[in-house]
C-alpha cells in the first residue's frame, strides 16, 4: 500500500495571539523551560501537552478534565479557528543564513502505511505513553513529527512563488529559528503540491520518534472501533535540506576517578593525544574533556579486535568506554549519563565537567543523513538521543483534529 499524504484542515491560532500560543517543540524542552514558557500567558498550547508539569499535585482525573476544558476553551474563545477547506500547508525555517522549505500535510497511518515510515532511534516508553495518553484526551496532535524523504519532487517553483507572497505566521522562536507558514491558496498548488507528494515511497523520522509511536500505539488500541487508520500530522522535507548536529554526552563516573578512566582510554586508543578543541567531522573522530582538558581520538583506530566500521559513533562510545571501561551498564544510564544538543559550544559542555556536575564529556561527530537513512533502511536503530535535527519545528502553528 503507497503512502497517502492528504490535504486536511487544520486548527490554527488566531494571528494577534500566536507569539504566546505557539512554544517551542515540547518533548524538546526541560521542566523548567516549560514552566517560564507558559507563565504569564491565558493562552499556552502547554498546557495541553504538558499538564503535569504544570500542575503537579493534580490527580489523573483532574488533569483529564484541565486539558479537556482548556482546549475547548481555545475552540469556544475563538483563539483557535479551524480553516474552511483542507489545505497544504509550506513551512520555511531559517535560521544562521540556511533556508528550509517544507510541507505540513497529513498522512494516512494504518497497519501497512507505518512500515513506509522508517525511524532511527531508540524511544522513552514513558514518553510515548504520555504523548498517547494526551491524544486519547484530546484527539488532536499538536505539532508535527519532522519527516524527511530522498525521492525528487517539482516543490522548488512553487516554494519560490510562495516565498514573494506575505506569509500568514511569521514568528522568531527562541534560539533564531524563523518560523514562515502559508496555506496554499488555491485547488491548482493543492493538487500540484499532491502530486509531487504522491511520488514520495518510503519517509524517514528525523525528530518526533515518540509522536510517531504514540500515533501507531493509538492505531491498535481503536481497532475495535472499527477504525483502520488515523492521520498524522507530518512536516515533509527533502533530505537535502535536513541539518544534523551532534548529540553529546556526559558521563558521571560511579566509583573510578577521572584520571584512572584516562589512562585505560589511552590504553584501548593508542592515537589519543592532548589537543586544543576541534570540533569533529569525519565518522569516529570524537573529542573527550576529561581531568580539566581536551583529547582527541578516533573510536575507530582501537586496540579491540572487533570491526567496528558499521556501528555509529555512540554506540561505540556506550559499548567500549561507557559500558567497559567506565563500567557503567545500560540500566544504569539513567543516573550516569546526560546529553547536551549540539546547538549548545563546547564551552558549555566543559563548564558541567568543571562545576563536578559530570566526569566525562564527549564531544562527537554529527550523523549524516545519508547514514541515518541507512540505518533505517536495515529496520535497525541508534541509542537515544543520538541525533540533533536543527532548526527545531514549532508546535501550534498548526494542529490536526481525528475523528476517533
Amino acid at each position: 500500500m503507497p503512502l497517502k499524504i492528504n490535504s486536511f484542515i487544520g486548527l490554527r491560532p488566531i494571528k494577534k495571539l500566536l507569539s504566546t500560543i505557539v512554544s517551542s517543540s515540547f518533548d524538546n524542552l526541560s521542566d523548567k523551560e516549560i514552566k517560564r514558557a507558559s507563565r504569564n500567558t491565558n493562552w499556552n498550547f502547554l498546557n495541553i501537552l504538558s499538564p503535569k508539569i504544570l500542575f503537579p499535585n493534580y490527580s489523573e482525573k483532574q488533569l483529564t478534565k484541565y486539558v479537556r476544558d482548556y482546549l475547548k476553551s481555545m475552540i469556544d474563545n475563538k483563539v483557535l479557528f479551524r480553516d474552511e477547506v483542507p489545505n497544504y500547508y509550506i513551512y520555511k525555517l531559517s535560521k544562521n543564513s540556511k533556508t528550509q522549505y517544507g510541507i505540513i500535510a497529513s498522512i494516512e497511518i494504518t497497519k501497512q502505511s507505518q512500515k513506509l515510515i522508517l525511524p532511527h532511534e531508540e524511544t522513552f516508553i514513558a514518553k510515548e505513553k504520555a504523548i498517547l495518553r494526551n491524544l486519547e484526551l484530546t484527539k488532536t496532535q499538536v505539532g508535527p513529527v519532522y519527516l524527511s524523504y530522498e525521492n525528487k519532487n517539482d516543490l522548488i517553483l512553487l516554494y519560490k512563488r510562495y516565498a514573494k507572497i506575505k506569509p500568514e505566521y511569521f514568528f522568531i522562536s527562541e534560539g533564531g529559528t524563523k518560523h514562515s507558514l502559508w496555506a496554499t491558496k488555491n485547488d491548482k498548488d493543492r493538487k500540484d503540491i499532491h502530486k509531487a507528494l504522491a511520488k514520495i515511497k518510503k519517509l524517514y523520522i528525523a525528530d518526533g520518534h515518540h509522536r510517531f509511536a504514540a500515533v501507531t500505539k493509538l492505531l491498535n488500541r481503536v481497532k475495535n472501533k472499527n477504525i483502520k487508520s488515523i492521520p498524522l500530522l507530518a512536516a515533509l522535507f527533502d533530505h537535502s535540506s535536513v541539518n544534523i548536529l551532534s548529540y553529546n554526552r556526559l558521563v558521571k563516573l560511579k566509583d573510578n576517578n577521572p584520571e584512572e578512566i584516562l589512562h585505560l582510554i589511552k590504553k584501548s586508543f593508542p592515537n589519543l593525544k592532548y589537543s586544543k578543541f576541534k570540533k569533529p567531522n569525519t565518522k569516529g573522530e570524537v573529542m573527550i574533556f576529561i581531568c580539566r582538558k581536551w583529547f582527541t581520538f578516533n573510536l575507530l583506530k582501537t586496540t579491540s579486535s572487533t570491526d567496528n566500521s558499521k556501528s555509529t559513533d555512540i554506540d561505540l562510545i556506550n559499548k567500549l568506554i561507557i559500558n567497559k571501561i567506565c563500567r557503567i551498564k545500560k540500566n544504569e544510564y539513567k543516573n550516569h549519563i546526560s546529553f547536551l544538543p549540539g546547538k549548545l559550544n563546547y564551552k558549555d559542555l566543559e563548564k558541567k565537567v568543571k562545576n563536578n556536575k559530570t566526569s566525562i564529556g564527549f564531544f562527537v561527530c554529527p550523523m549524516t543523513m545519508h547514514e541515518i537513512m541507512s540505518i533505517s533502511n536495515k529496520n535497525a536503530i541508534v541509542p537515544q538521543k543520538s541525533t540533533y535535527f536543527d532548526p527545531k519545528l514549532i508546535d501550534g502553528l498548526v494542529n490536526l483534529e481525528m475523528k476517533l
